[in-house]
């Protein structure tokens, strides 16, 4: 049975069984699988079972499902394909067993033989972070300084050894936040570098879940270069982890720290003696999981000074953390900026982009409201092509519409469609404004005023004119279409008139419809065409123009 294995945007990894013949996906609790991410729809997108295997589908989100990086509506799945939706990554595996997620694993306990030695505390607080950093370093170059004075060479160059790679894995820590995209990629190789400066034989990483501290989940397992693990993986103490997040404290604790009286026994208590620390991570004023490393070693007891550098670290990697989750929300809200823009103006996507989660899915979700639509054509496009070279209409077409299209967006119009040497505009969708049908018409004019002048002394062969049809009136706005393809478009009757207006027009000519001439009367001047009989319609309609 295939699983899903699932890394939210805090990093948190987990899997589901696709045990049912459809599994839905979303931000609602209603679906299978629940993902707490504002960039996820409520319904999102849906997997289901079929005669040729599991089908992914979109289910008209907002901001798109990615299937390897590459926008779908509907796909069938492969072994090892990944998804993308908001935030989460899903990793669809086809294979009978679940997957473990690591190589290693880590297995939280309540017992083991760390509460029984000694321990030793340092305070923890998201203010505190800020300068753990800092301070390490002024200990560091103090440390350096006195290095030579009173102290035997070899511990002098052992001193200055340890400073350089404090300094080393402080600055590699920041250099892969931008070197590395991927959470988990990034939050394993920052467990290396804590290797490079801390001689531990175990590290991991472990982040609390969306439901709190009762769902810890291990992110980075690591063991030290030739040390093997029994099948059962490690034992980490939930106790200890509990009290570091509870009591907001760094631990360091150890059942044979300063013991002298082990000394004659090594051999005897090697594997029994150990020896950790853990820190927690901060995200501003919260616990979001905690870095831990252990010691099975007898002559190898972690020490304060190695402490106070894990809490350094760990200040450094709940930054990253933060500064990693902030990167990708940029990127997501780049990746949805660069596909509306095709379609509507800045203003209009910064509304989209700074309403709600709820108010998000809304906007695409199909739903009557009143709109004004236009449409504008070339005139005499026939005789364009056939005097001009093909190459030559593509590049004159392509410069024509990118006019038109900025002159859209100055009105805040967005636009609908291309129709082979026309286009289709609406005004009032997705976001409607009382002034929807005289920002229609002053574009409108805007459009033949502009023809006008880049004609002006241009070739003959190249000029051409266009006309205008608008109308207003009740039009179903949304996402419409199959589920291997959904646009973003209005239909109504309300449309057909705009469109059949258009077709009537003159050269350089605006026409309107009923509706839209009692919305703007007053504001411009109009003259009465009269009723007029259009294709497609038995009743007549009345017709006005625009001067």
């Amino acid at each position: 049975m295939p699983f899903l294995q699932i890394t939210t945007k805090n990093g948190r990894i987990y899997t589901s069984r696709l045990a049912r013949n459809e599994t839905t996906i979303g931000r609602s609790t209603e679906n299978d699988i629940v993902l707490h991410d504002h960039t996820v729809s409520r319904c999102h997108a849906r997997i289901t079972k079929t005669k040729k295997g599991y089908v992914l589908t979109d289910l008209g989100s907002f901001n798109g499902t990615r299937l390897n990086e590459k926008p779908v509506q509907s796909a069938l799945l492969t072994n090892q394909d990944r998804i993308t939706i908001g935030l989460a990554q899903l990793l669809f595996l086809s294979s009978e067993k679940a997957p473990s997620l690591k190589p290693d694993t880590v297995i939280l306990s309540n017992e083991t033989d760390f509460e029984c030695g000694r321990e030793r505390i340092v305070k923890s607080s998201p203010e505190a972070r800020r300068c753990d950093s800092q301070a390490l370093l002024v200990s560091a170059e103090s440390k350096n300084l006195s290095a030579g004075a009173g102290r035997k060479p070899d511990e002098a160059i052992s001193s200055l050894k340890r400073s350089n790679k404090v300094l080393y894995v402080l600055y590699e820590i920041s250099r892969q936040l931008h070197s590395i995209h991927d959470f988990n990629e990034l939050l394993a190789r920052i467990m290396d570098l804590v290797f490079v400066v801390v001689d531990a034989d175990y590290g991991f990483v472990i982040l609390t879940g969306d439901e709190g501290m009762e769902d810890l989940v291990p992110v980075v397992v690591k063991s030290r270069d030739g040390l093997t693990q029994d099948s059962l993986g490690l034992k980490a103490s939930r106790t200890i982890i509990n009290r570091v997040i509870h009591d907001k404290v760094a631990l360091l604790t150890s059942n044979a720290m300063d013991d002298s009286r082990l000394g004659f026994a090594k051999s005897l208590f090697a594997q029994q003696i150990r020896s950790a620390m853990c820190v927690p991570l901060w995200k501003k004023d919260r616990i979001i999981g905690v870095i831990q490393l252990e010691s099975v070693r007898w002559e190898n007891q972690f020490t304060q000074d190695d402490l106070e550098l894990l809490k350094a670290i760990g200040s450094q990697m709940a930054m990253v953390i933060e500064q990693a989750s902030l990167n990708e929300q940029i990127r997501e809200e780049e990746r949805i900026r660069n596909r509306l823009e095709r379609f509507h103006s800045p203003q209009i996507i910064d509304l989209i982009l700074k309403a709600g989660p709820e108010a998000k899915d809304t906007f695409m979700e199909p739903k009557e409201l009143t709109a004004t639509i236009l449409f504008a054509d070339i005139n005499g496009f026939t005789r364009l092509s056939e005097q001009l070279p093909p190459r030559e209409v593509n590049i004159l077409l392509n410069q024509y519409f990118s006019q038109m299209t900025e002159i859209l967006f100055q009105h805040d119009g967005t636009l609908d469609k291309f129709i082979g040497d026309g286009l289709m505009a609406v005004f009032g969708a997705p976001v409607g404004k009382e002034d929807d049908a005289q920002r229609a018409i002053r574009a409108a004019k805007a459009m033949i005023n502009e023809m006008t002048e880049v004609f002006r002394d241009g070739e003959e062969r190249r000029r051409f004119t266009i006309r205008i049809g608008i109308n207003t009136g009740r039009v179903v706005a949304g996402n419409i279409g199959s589920p291997k393809r959904l646009e973003y478009t209005v239909i109504g009757d309300a449309v057909n008139i705009a469109s059949r207006l258009e077709s009537i027009a003159q050269p350089n000519q605006i026409l309107i419809g009923q509706e839209t001439y009692r919305l703007v009367k007053d504001a411009f001047e109009i003259r009465v065409v009269g009723p007029k009989r259009v294709k497609g319609r038995k009743a007549e309609i009345m017709v006005y123009e625009v001067l």
